[in-house]
């Protein structure tokens, strides 16, 4: 069984984003554009659970307003 996991789906949408829309996710989603920057490109290796589901929420009312459907289930959940 080969899921995949709460923040390696973070991970996966982080590094869909452009470079320019970037700082855009940071402000939106609380999170420091350095971090954001920093998880983005693998620096930061273990980030914190709060940081992660910051982005992951983020992500959730980013695609709700783009009348997208939520995550694939089957994602586990911190």
């Amino acid at each position: 069984m080969n899921q995949p996991t709460f923040l390696s789906s973070v991970l996966a949408r982080l590094s869909a984003v452009r470079f320019p829309d970037l700082p855009r996710v940071a402000e939106g989603s609380g999170v420091p554009e350095s971090t954001v920057r920093k998880l983005r490109y693998g620096e930061v290796k273990n980030p914190r659970v709060q940081t992660v589901q910051a982005l992951h929420d983020y992500f959730e009312r980013s695609d709700a307003a783009d009348g997208r459907a939520p995550e694939a289930e089957g994602v586990e959940h911190v």
